[in-house]
């Protein structure tokens, strides 16, 4: 089993978080009002600084952007994209922002593979030499 690292848990809760805001086009401010906090908390949870953060509020946060849980602490940035039907109306919502995820995800994606092609260069130089 992986040993959980909670600072890299943070981090991708935030990042997600980040991700699906920006997705949906809204402010920090906007979304402070509506879950009753301040905004620099949600500023600090979006880049991975704020450890105290209680369940309570994640579930919130959840809430409102009507994610899951599982979603939220997903590692994969398409994940949180995966929303449930609620309704015509917002169905139409998700559509924009699943094309916004997945182009996130392969952008993400695109990353990994030039990285992961320069290191098996770097290798084959070496077993060359």
């Amino acid at each position: 089993m992986k040993t959980i690292e909670f600072q890299s848990l943070l981090s991708t809760i935030g990042q997600n978080l980040h991700t699906i805001r920006n997705a949906r086009k809204e402010t920090l401010q906007s979304v402070a009002a509506d879950i009753g906090i301040t905004h620099p908390v949600i500023s600090k949870i979006e880049n991975g600084r704020y450890p105290t953060v209680q369940l309570g509020l994640l579930v919130k946060l959840c809430n409102h952007y009507k994610i899951t849980l599982q979603q939220l602490f997903s590692f994969e940035v398409a994940n949180i994209f995966q929303l449930t039907n609620n309704g015509e109306g917002h169905q139409k919502l998700i559509g924009q922002e699943v094309s916004s995820g997945y182009e996130l995800y392969i952008q993400q994606l695109t990353q990994e593979n030039t990285f992961l092609k320069e290191q098996n260069q770097q290798l084959i130089d070496k077993l060359v030499s």
